[in-house]
């Protein structure tokens, strides 16, 4: 990674673009701390931060919807509970132990509020379907009350339906102040959802393009090396 530089404001969506292998999930594998940074700078409200690691990064306010929610944002055998609360074991626990009335009405109030499809909060994530998988990815984040998301391709593999609850979550959360960064090769929902778009190729940045500088034919040819 060479030359990338960009910000995301408060309430804002910055969408990241590129071909495959373009570097777009590397580098906010950097930013979460999941990859080790051998040169740059990340700023948070200004100030310089250095996460070794996600549980670093999630502590300062940062969480991460990978691309595989299945193999890397969830434990598809454990239950809704503990799989949205996972993040947030300190402020749920008391001396190592885990209070569980407080862990439940946490878990009830985000199941109910972002509209998780389950008959009980012990459900196994692996019997719900590919939109409410990622609903409990996205409340575990919340539940954390992280202020920076990232999205990783944050509808494959999921319906039409589905994936316009999940675009008006993720609304939902920039009027609340939280930032989002949404990498997607997807077109439709890359143009329609970013408030500003960052193209990558080949691990540098070759664009940044304002809302009213949006083309398709823009986005590929900087995805492309060509402009």
């Amino acid at each position: 990674m060479e030359n990338i530089s960009f910000s995301v404001r408060k309430g804002e969506i910055l969408g990241l673009s590129g071909l495959v292998g373009a570097g777009r999930t590397e580098t906010m594998r950097l930013v979460f701390g999941a990859d080790p940074i051998e040169s740059g700078t990340i700023l948070l409200n200004g100030k310089e931060i250095h996460p070794h690691n996600p549980r670093e990064a999630v502590e300062l306010g940062i969480g991460l919807i990978p691309e595989d929610r299945k193999q890397q944002g969830l434990l598809i055998e454990l239950p809704i509970s503990w799989n949205i609360s996972m993040a947030t074991m300190k402020k749920i626990s008391k001396c190592t132990v885990l209070n569980r009335q407080k862990e439940k009405k946490t878990v009830e109030s985000l199941v109910e509020s972002i509209h998780i499809k389950t008959p009980a909060i012990t459900q196994l994530v692996k019997n719900l379907s590919g939109g409410n998988q990622q609903k409990v990815v996205l409340a575990k984040w919340m539940a954390a009350e992280c202020k920076v998301l990232i999205f990783d391709e944050p509808t494959r593999g999921i319906d039409v339906g589905a994936r316009h609850e999940i675009y008006k979550l993720m609304n939902d959360l920039c009027r609340q102040g939280v930032a989002i960064v949404m990498i997607s090769s997807d077109m439709e929902e890359l143009l329609g959802m970013s408030d500003r778009i960052a193209v990558l190729c080949e691990g540098k940045q070759t664009g940044m393009l304002e809302r009213d500088a949006f083309s398709q034919e823009t986005i590929l040819s900087m995805a492309s090396g060509l402009n």
